[in-house]
């Protein structure tokens, strides 16, 4: 990100935060800022998908433009991890029929006795 762009966007960023719930009506943002619609534009949606601020649509002075506010609680990345050990242990994962298994067919996993067998063992 060039360093105009990366300045444009803190100011941007302080400016909506600054209004607080009220927001900014975008078009008055680009004379506040002195910048194009084509430039501030592209900042403000930068900022909307790092989902620093959020876009609401209003009519102002008989047209359509945007409110733009401050979202205070960027959700935190969440991990957590995922054992794949048991599902591993399906019969159906070394089965030589699996290709052509599924519902209604000869091969179905509702008359497999190994699946079947399998779940009655697992859920015990």
């Amino acid at each position: 990100m060039s360093l105009m762009k990366a300045e444009l966007e803190r100011r941007i960023l302080e400016i909506v935060k600054q209004r607080g719930k009220k927001g900014v009506v975008q078009s008055e943002l680009w004379s506040l800022l002195g910048v194009d619609n084509r430039e501030g534009s592209r900042a403000v949606l930068s900022l909307v998908r790092k989902g620093l601020i959020k876009r609401e649509q209003i009519l102002y002075k008989g047209r359509k433009t945007y409110t733009l506010k401050y979202v205070p609680e960027k959700l935190e990345e969440v991990n957590f991890k995922i054992s794949l050990n048991p599902v591993i242990k399906l019969p159906c994962f070394v089965c030589k029929e699996l290709y052509r298994c599924g519902t209604g067919g000869f091969f179905n996993p509702y008359k497999c006795n190994l699946l079947t067998n399998f779940l009655q063992s697992s859920s015990a």
